[in-house]
């Protein structure tokens, strides 16, 4: 019998996933455990003499919960838990020892505590993780882990991992095969974790500026493999079909805005405090915001080296909405940011042409007022602003340059920023989504004991280069800000 059924986009991608080591982490009412119970059928049926594990933090989680929805999601597809009167159609028990008619020539258990048995032969080992210990001896072909923001690392990785290395799972041509490279999948399905090991084993990190660029959003998703893993991160609006029409809204008015962040739209960087821009929001302040050749563009120089030179480009519309005392949009609808070794002036705006090179409605240029210090990276200009003029000589005109003579204070600058993200500037503002750099300064630059920017220096493993990780954006941003609205910065 076939049985056709509806999966959400991220469920599909974690489903398809060949890679040994997947990570589905998601906001609650995601599904997560709906999609456990597909992925353990599908190896019941597929591959009846490899062994499953079924795992949770604790007992309770695993019985009211983990294995609750997994058997109501088997039941839905009917494969129901055999009893002698009531169901003798059945396909599988619990706890017990397996019936006279069930294939049990793979095992023969003293105790069939803890254990599944399905008719075809196939066993899944289920056990919570708080006594981790209790699973030495066992050995399985695939394990899947609900809730592993939970559970301790050393047990994970000690213990359930090192279990799976039964053979009778394999990869064909990238596809689950009876034949082929062997197969040992893990799947951890997890809301947002409190620790951080999760984020460190899946290399979260690494992928911060993309994760938060896709996660907030009803229409897209990360996902990502490289090496052995394979990673979904998605929010809770995928799986919107199967919950109550109100179930979002309870979630933002019962908790914080940033507890919320993390239960809708499963961010994994929960923020501690102490954020530069504490009152960012990067549900009101990120969309789509694209390029409109009608309107001036606004260019802010930063020019570090490392790890990238960068611009933030920018435009403003004046939309006199004087109900709601809005004068201006400013819209960030592009960033720039060239590494090593296309980190030059002239190459960042090389790549500013190369991208408008039909705009002529007019350009603003800023920037910081060390740019106007003579500069020995190219002898044939004084200083930053000349190679800009001289780059971009087809779009300026006399009044375009808004470059910074004196540096303002760090944090009138911050403070100024945060008053325009808590609505007390005329001024609606909004970053496109595909500005990655800016939006993770935004979230996570954080404030140094002295109220400016947090100077926390990282060294690229790979090049030995040391550098500031957030900010560098943000700087532009400032730059911008300050002259581009002086009246309100000044007022």
């Amino acid at each position: 019998m076939t049985i056709e059924q509806t999966i959400s986009e991220p469920q599909r991608a974690i489903l398809k996933s060949t890679k040994s080591l997947n990570l589905f982490l998601a906001g609650v009412g995601s599904g997560k455990t709906h999609i456990g119970g597909l992925i353990a059928y599908r190896f019941v049926k597929m591959f009846p003499q490899a062994r499953g594990f079924i795992g949770a933090n604790t007992y309770l989680q695993l019985t009211q919960s983990t294995l609750f929805r997994i058997r109501e999601y088997w039941k839905s597809i009917h494969v129901v838990e055999y009893d002698k009167t009531s169901t003798p159609h059945g396909l599988y028990v619990v706890n017990k020892r397996p019936p006279a008619h069930f294939n049990t020539q793979g095992h023969n258990f003293d105790d069939y505590y803890g254990i599944i048995s399905f008719v075809n032969g196939c066993v899944i080992f289920t056990g919570s993780l708080d006594h981790a210990e209790a699973h030495y001896g066992k050995e399985f072909a695939w394990a899947i882990l609900d809730e592993t923001k939970d559970s301790d690392e050393v047990d994970i990785k000690e213990v359930i991992l090192s279990r799976l290395r039964q053979k009778g799972i394999y990869i064909k041509d990238g596809q689950l095969s009876n034949e082929g490279q062997d197969f040992n999948p893990a799947y951890f399905l997890t809301s947002p974790a409190k620790t951080d090991w999760i984020n460190d084993l899946f290399c979260l990190e690494k992928y911060m500026d993309e994760i938060n660029a896709k996660i907030y959003s009803d229409k897209t998703f990360f996902a990502k493999e490289f090496d052995d893993k394979f990673v979904t991160i998605s929010s809770t609006y995928h799986n919107l079909r199967n919950l109550p029409a109100n179930y979002i809204d309870l979630i933002k008015e019962r908790n914080s805005e940033e507890r919320a962040n993390a239960l809708i739209y499963g961010n994994p960087f929960l923020t501690l405090g102490g954020e530069f821009y504490s009152s960012f929001s990067r549900i009101n302040h990120v969309g789509e915001v694209k390029y409109n050749p009608q309107f001036a563009i606004h260019v802010s120089f930063d020019q570090n080296s490392v790890p990238y030179n960068s611009a933030l480009i920018g435009q403003v519309k004046y939309i006199g909405d004087f109900r709601n005392n809005i004068m201006y949009e400013w819209r960030i609808i592009d960033e720039i940011a060239l590494q090593n070794p296309h980190n030059s002036t002239e190459e960042v705006c090389e790549e500013f042409i190369r991208r408008y090179p039909e705009h002529n409605s007019g350009m603003f240029y800023y920037g910081d007022a060390s740019g106007h210090n003579r500069s020995t990276l190219n002898k044939d200009f004084q200083h930053h602003y000349e190679i800009v003029e001289y780059k971009l000589s087809g779009y300026i005109s006399n009044s375009s340059d808004r470059t910074l003579t004196v540096n303002p204070l760090v944090t009138k600058r911050r403070d100024f920023i945060n008053r325009l993200f808590e609505n007390k500037l005329p001024v609606r503002f909004i970053i496109d989504e595909s500005c990655h750099y800016l939006i993770a300064d935004m979230m996570y630059c954080k404030q140094g004991p002295d109220g400016g920017k947090d100077k926390h220096i990282v060294t690229d493993k790979e090049t030995g280069d040391k550098y500031q990780k957030y900010g560098h954006m943000a700087d532009a941003l400032e730059y911008m800000a300050v002259e581009l609205f002086e009246k309100y910065y000044n007022g």
